[in-house]
């Protein structure tokens, strides 16, 4: 059971090891996306249906008579979730002979919910990591099969640790499945829980009071999405790429004001220094360079931005 790109990856890595048999994939319904609201599928589904394996897309989860039947029927020795997206049932938790296992991206209890990858980068941790946790009925407070730590490099952003939590969870969802009758589950210490709830688009605003190091972990946290942004005369400013500019400390400057202009980018002052907006892009308008944006909008020294 899974719906987005981080797990189509583990789910590759169950399909090529011969050990496993999957008799079904259980995903998310087809979504309008863009603009124009094109019904697309989740990327497990089209995944899943390249290796010609069943697929089913229930709409909901509590009281589906029918979607319990079908497990019922498949009678899974274990059901393997991975951002599915869906709290699950105490109809569908017992159904399987070994449980319901949980692929998630944070050392647990720390940040239990749906966007540990984006708020660990965006509280600037060093670490984070990969827990398989069998799962019950509470949100992600089962107990602990096996865990496993990576470092958050300075460089990383939402896409890359993701691509790499992912490949870290396979591995350990394969071992902790060819181990299961071994392994000694452990309960979570929930005295030390975190919580890393759903993103929401007004978080990509920043305000020019933060610091540099607060701006770059918000960017590479949302870069996926909603980005971030500000306003420029009254119109949404979104930035695409920007890097810290440690130079700039001028006292007597309000923060969000445009202090140096050039061809390499648009320096913004900050709380403690400064940010080069190097690629952004203004409401109604496409991406572009900070160059083209300087010579079409003619934004210059001593403009602010809120």
């Amino acid at each position: 059971m899974g719906t987005p790109e981080f797990a189509v990856n583990i789910l590759q890595k169950l399909i090529e090891d011969p050990s496993f048999n999957i008799k079904l994939v259980v995903t998310q319904p087809d979504k309008p996306v863009g603009r124009k609201q094109i019904l697309t599928s989740p990327p497990v589904k089209e995944f899943a249906l390249k290796f010609n394996l069943n697929v089913v897309q229930p709409d909901r989860l509590k009281g589906n008579q029918e979607f319990f039947e079908i497990l019922n029927r498949i009678n899974p020795d274990v059901i393997v979730v991975v951002a599915y997206g869906k709290i699950l049932p105490k109809e569908v938790l017992q159904i399987p002979r070994y449980g319901c296992i949980n692929v998630h991206a944070s050392l647990l209890p720390e940040y239990r919910g749906a966007a540990p990858i984006q708020r660990a980068i965006m509280d600037g941790r060093d670490y984070t990591g990969i827990t398989i946790m069998k799962m019950d009925e509470g949100l992600d407070t089962g107990d602990i099969l096996l865990q496993e730590r990576i470092k958050i490099e300075w460089t990383d952003d939402v896409i890359t640790l993701s691509k790499k939590l992912s490949e870290l969870g396979g591995k350990l969802l394969i071992e902790t499945l060819k181990n299961i009758s071994n392994i000694s589950p452990v309960k979570q210490d929930s005295t030390k829980a975190t919580y890393a709830p759903p993103i929401e688009k007004d978080e990509g605003q920043i305000s020019w009071d933060m610091t540099g190091i607060e701006i770059y972990n918000k960017f590479r946290a949302l870069k996926n999405w909603p980005g971030i942004f500000t306003t420029y005369k009254g119109k949404l400013l979104k930035i695409h790429d920007m890097e810290i500019v440690n130079k700039w400390k001028i006292e007597d400057v309000q923060n969000g004001t445009v202090v140096e202009v050039d061809d390499s980018g648009i320096v913004v002052k900050l709380k403690d220094g400064a940010i080069k907006i190097k690629e952004l892009q203004l409401e109604g308008g496409k991406k572009i360079s900070a160059r083209d944006f300087v010579n079409g909008y003619k934004i210059k020294k001593g403009d602010i931005l809120s």
